[in-house]
């Protein structure tokens, strides 16, 4: 806790100073005094405090008064609370120098009569400095013993911040890094409508901020900074300890979660049960979302996405963080037919399309694959759907998110064709296509998967590749004349297409 004092305004109306005249400096009288010295020499660098109340006689610089401006800009640099100055046997009167520093700096320069002992001045001040400090102590330890005794009952974070604005006298909330309020006095009270900018304080866990406490009222008075430093020690607590238990349900979940999607599987009912204790709703259907890219993701800005999402759509997603790779496990309620669509929520797909193309959430170079809702026990259903949802759309296409359901006849493609088989049909279909490709750099293959994907647009051929529609026009005819046979008839279309999704599935075999 700071070191408290008394106010030059307060001291002024003790009686022994009653004949003392503030010369100047007046607005400076709210300067707080916690020491008292006397000054014997001019060199006061190095040994100064702030709050010190200066005492003189300006003997030291009775030969050279116009040093006692300097002065006043040194106490002022120092934090000091005023100069006491006895002119009457040394000086005439106090230097305009002073006189014009001392209403500069607002640091007060007070006359005392000279009859005045130094005692007399020194005592009674630091008596009311003393008292002070002791009360503000004895406060200090009745706040903190009030407020760690609630922390010591469990009584929440919610009851600690009820008793600080019940301290305060005015509302107090406590929000996150993200803006989000963790707790609030009154509950429901706005935060958004308050006629002036709250007081705000930072509260740290390991030195990193993880919340500010907000008090919305104008100032405080010394009490009640006692009972914020008290508040922001005890709330770092319970921050704490709620931090705690959220990682260890977080790593709850996760053994839950490999166990869901490691053989052997559990059943059903163990899954619903061991789900509902987690916070994961077994009456949900739940997708699983792979994001991967080459680099590990942002965690702490594709945490505050997924926060920020399920707080919006009011449930209990989870996430895993894999190498290069997040893993994100995204329940939605089963919504029944009669169900107003407008109150059903977008599609995670989309969301998660929408995070990896804002460049402000840095997964520029992420993709993600995602699988099919499923029911909670059959997680691995989606996550294995993510998966090859992934590696297809990375084979064929390129794209940011792809939804297994996009390319799942591609896949069945994939596992079920014969390697011999298509490759004889590849060969005598695109087989001079390709080694034209390989010959001359090109990407002609490529042109023709786009062309067909797109039935046959030229703008979305044109869109897919970066290049003029009239390139890939260029492209499209120099194709007819290596391949030998009309592009537009329907029978060659569907089997250049199959070779096609056949030769970029198997390519890494291939190349391998």
């Amino acid at each position: 806790m700071r070191t408290t004092g008394i106010t030059l305004q307060e001291l002024m109306n003790i009686s022994i100073l009653n004949r003392a005249k503030v010369i100047s400096g007046h607005q400076g009288l709210d300067r707080v005094v916690r020491f008292v010295d006397i000054m014997e020499v001019p060199e006061l660098k190095g040994w100064l405090r702030e709050g010190m109340l200066m005492l003189t006689t300006a003997y030291s610089i009775r030969h050279d008064p116009a040093i006692l401006g300097e002065l006043i800009y040194t106490l002022n640099e120092a934090g000091a609370a005023a100069l006491a100055i006895k002119p009457a046997r040394f000086l005439k009167e106090i230097p305009i120098e002073a006189v014009n520093a001392s209403n500069e700096c607002g640091l007060p320069i007070l006359e005392i009569p000279p009859d005045i002992p130094y005692m007399d001045i020194t005592q009674p001040i630091m008596e009311l400095v003393l008292h002070r400090q002791a009360a503000l102590l004895r406060r200090s330890e009745e706040v903190y013993r009030t407020l760690t005794t609630m922390v010591l009952e469990n009584s929440g974070i919610q009851a600690v911040g009820d008793n600080v604005a019940d301290l305060l006298q005015a509302p107090v909330g406590v929000i996150d890094n993200a803006g989000k309020i963790i707790v609030s006095s009154p509950q429901d009270y706005n935060w958004k409508t308050t006629e002036h900018a709250p007081l705000s304080w930072e509260i740290n866990l390991d030195r990193r901020r993880v919340a500010r406490l907000l008090v919305d009222k104008p100032k405080l008075d010394e009490m009640e900074e006692v009972g914020i430093e008290q508040a922001r020690l005890v709330l770092s607590l319970e921050l704490m300890r709620n931090k705690v238990a959220e990682d260890t349900e977080h790593r709850l979940r996760g053994n839950f979660i490999d166990e869901l999607l490691t053989p052997p599987l559990m059943s059903r009912h163990e899954a619903e049960a061991r789900g509902s204790k987690l916070g994961m709703n077994p009456q949900h259907l739940w997708e699983v979302a792979v994001i991967e890219g080459e680099d590990e993701p942002n965690q702490e800005s594709l945490t505050a996405l997924l926060e920020l999402e399920a707080r919006q759509r009011g449930v209990t997603p989870h996430m895993e963080f894999r190498s290069n790779r997040a893993v994100l496990f995204l329940p939605t309620p089963d919504y029944r037919p009669g169900i107003d669509d407008t109150e059903k929520p977008c599609a995670w797909a989309k969301t998660v399309d929408g995070w990896l193309q804002d460049s402000a959430n840095r997964l520029g170079g992420f993709r993600a694959g995602i699988g099919s809702p499923v029911q909670l026990w059959n997680m691995h259903q989606s996550y294995g759907e993510a998966r090859n949802a992934l590696k297809v759309s990375v084979r064929l296409y390129g794209s940011r998110t792809t939804r297994f359901e996009e390319v799942e006849v591609y896949h069945l493609l994939g596992e079920s064709i014969e390697d011999t088989g298509f490759a004889a049909l590849f060969e005598r279909k695109l087989g001079k296509l390709c080694q034209y490709d390989q010959e001359h750099a090109g990407d002609l293959l490529r042109t023709l998967f786009y062309y067909l994907e797109s039935r046959g647009s030229l703008v979305d051929t044109a869109q897919r590749l970066y290049i003029h529609r009239n390139s890939v026009k260029y492209r499209l005819e120099r194709i007819r004349d290596i391949v030998g046979f009309d592009l537009n008839q329907p029978r060659e279309q569907f089997v250049c297409h199959l070779c096609l999704v056949y030769y970029y599935l198997r390519q890494d075999e291939q190349e391998g």
